[in-house]
Parts: C-alpha cells; sequence; structure tokens
C-alpha cells in the first residue's frame, strides 16, 4: 500500500488468500479485524472483497467503508450468485481440490494484459495472484450489521458503472475515475487522491 502511504495516509494491506475451509465470513473478517483493534480506521475494500465488507464492519467497527471498483454487499446471496450463470459454470469447472486457478485464469483470454501494459509489472503481479477457495464464491453473504458505517464508492473502469449507480442511489459519495480496474497499480498517485478527497465527505 506504498501509493497510500505516499499520500499521507497509514495503510495496511489485509491478505484473506485460500483459507476457507471449514471457514466462513465471519471468521475470515474477525482475522482483518484484528489488524486494527483499537485503532479508528476506514475499510477499503476492490473488487469481489466488496462481498467481506459488511461481515468485516460486524467484526469491528471501521469509521467508514470505500468501495473501490468493488461488487456491494449481497446478503443472503452468494458471489456465485450475483455472477452471470456462464461464468458460475465456468468457475465451477475450473475447481480443483475445492480451489481455483488464480484470478486471472478464470476467462478464455488473460485479462492482466489490457490491464497492466507494463510487462514486469504484470508478471509480478501475476506471481502474487493466489488461488481462490470456491467455498468462499459458495457460502451466502451475511446479513448486515445492525449499524453500518457510512460508505463511498469509487469506480475505476466501466464494468462497475451499474454498481457506481446503485451507491449514488443510496445516497453515497461517488467518485468517477476513466481508468482500468487494477489503477490502483498503474495509477497509485490518482486513485490515492481519490481516496483522500472521498474521506471527508464520509466523516473520515
Amino acid at each position: 500500500m506504498a501509493w497510500l502511504e505516499a499520500a499521507g495516509e497509514e495503510a495496511l494491506a489485509v491478505h484473506y488468500g485460500p483459507v476457507w475451509e471449514g471457514d466462513d465470513y465471519a471468521s475470515v473478517a474477525k482475522r482483518i479485524a484484528r489488524a486494527f483493534a483499537g485503532e479508528p480506521w476506514t475499510l477499503v475494500v476492490h473488487s469481489g472483497a466488496g462481498s467481506l465488507a459488511q461481515a468485516v464492519t460486524a467484526a469491528t467497527a471501521p469509521a467508514a467503508v470505500i468501495f473501490v471498483d468493488a461488487i456491494l454487499p449481497h446478503p443472503g446471496r452468494s458471489w456465485l450468485e450475483t455472477a452471470s450463470r456462464p461464468l458460475a459454470e465456468q468457475l465451477r469447472r475450473l475447481a480443483v481440490g475445492g480451489l481455483l486457478p488464480p484470478w486471472n485464469l478464470w476467462f478464455p483470454s488473460d485479462p492482466l494484459p489490457s490491464l497492466i501494459a507494463n510487462g514486469e509489472q504484470r508478471a509480478a503481479i501475476a506471481a502474487e495472484l493466489p488461488l481462490t477457495p470456491l467455498g468462499f464464491l459458495e457460502a451466502p453473504a451475511p446479513a448486515p450489521p445492525a449499524i453500518e458505517p457510512q460508505s463511498a464508492y469509487l469506480q475505476l473502469s466501466g464494468a462497475y458503472a451499474a454498481e457506481a449507480a446503485l451507491a449514488e442511489a443510496r445516497g453515497w459519495p461517488v467518485t468517477r475515475l476513466n481508468l482500468k480496474h487494477l489503477a490502483m497499480l498503474t495509477h497509485p498517485q490518482e486513485v490515492a487522491g481519490a481516496l483522500r478527497a472521498l474521506m471527508p465527505a464520509i466523516g473520515c
């Protein structure tokens, strides 16, 4: 998270990885929450991690949540139920021993070249992509906490226009950048600046 630290923010990236066997949303959320125990903080979720937002806020109390090109919470439904039927079927076919290959291999063609032009950076990112437990994508998301923190949405790509529009309809502050889904890697200053600009609007 050097790009946020360079913008003057203390930041910690939490990796929840392939740990789903015998696990659920709440226990994953508690592991994430332990990293921030006792400190006021803002939860920033990207992409599919939007599924975890409500579980994390139930396990601890972030000051606010910012969704960055992320799916919105879907209580009572699994991640696979929010995906298109062809994608859901494809992922079930790809799973081996309950684990999916790295995210960039879920599709007929690898999306990373279109998202990260720099070959060296792209290779480094690809090497870090974890396997994903299919159980995480099949588990119904929990109900929202009784009191939800203020939320905002930062749209990076056209693929998340619908989520940004829904966030706006809920009255959340929304910022739209004409970038790409992994813009925090390719345009870190712009993304960090947009996050910092959203924070006052949600009381941070």
